[in-house]
């Protein structure tokens, strides 16, 4: 099976999960987190490099304080897992603007980057307080500082992380749009949209898409020979 070396993941339709099921939103948000954990197990047992999730974008901030309380709270849950990550060596990465962030938040990020820096079983990238627009103009200042010419690669060279591009961007809860999500690195993404809720989401469904995948062709603009 051709499988693809980065997926990002929008998981969405926690909120909705929870409500058909008269639950509060955070008990959907929770589930979700555990769907998270298997599915990024699920992307290293099947050989992906590197998995991508959106937890927390730049327009969240509009929810709910408690809402996005919690929110934070969950990433600190899963930043906690040290030890696990170092038994499956697995490297962390964080996108996003520190600025905003709760402080004990912030402490746990930088120091699960630099603990499982040299891992490369998988790289776990989470997007909190993440806006594709922003990292964009945020490179772009960067390079104005230090007077550097924009190109299209000395942007990607100052986002938030160079990693490679994602091959595959899966989005769940039945919407068809990125949300300001990977902007500047889905320029030739394959994207898969589902109905499916993310605490839904299965792993059957998982290699489904991958099956998916793996019948499309990919040219980059380009012609392939039985064209």
């Amino acid at each position: 099976m051709n499988v693809p070396a980065h997926i990002a993941f929008i998981m969405d339709g926690n909120g909705r999960w929870a409500k058909a099921r008269g639950l509060a939103r955070i008990q959907g948000h929770r589930r979700g987190l555990e769907v998270a954990e298997r599915v990024i197990d699920h992307s290293v047992a099947v050989g992906v490099k590197y998995v991508s999730l959106y937890v927390f974008s730049t327009e969240n901030w509009k929810r709910p304080r408690a809402e996005v309380d919690n929110l934070f709270s969950l990433a600190d849950k899963y930043l906690s897992r040290l030890e696990k990550f170092c038994k499956d060596r697995v490297r962390v990465v964080v996108s996003g603007e520190r600025e905003g962030l709760p402080t004990d938040l912030v402490k746990k990020i930088e120091r699960i980057e630099q603990a499982t820096a040299q891992f490369d079983a998988v790289c776990v990238n989470l997007c909190i307080n993440y806006g594709g627009q922003r990292e964009i103009v945020e490179a772009v200042k960067k390079l104005n500082r230090r007077g550097r010419e924009i190109t299209v690669e000395s942007i990607r060279e100052n986002l938030y992380h160079q990693l490679p591009d994602p091959d595959l961007i899966v989005r769940t809860g039945g919407q068809k749009r990125l949300s300001n999500y990977l902007l500047f690195q889905s320029a030739y993404s394959e994207l898969f949209f589902t109905d499916t809720l993310w605490p839904d989401f299965t792993n059957e469904e998982y290699d489904a898409i991958l099956s998916e995948y793996g019948k499309r062709t990919r040219n980059f603009g380009g012609i392939n020979g039985s064209e």
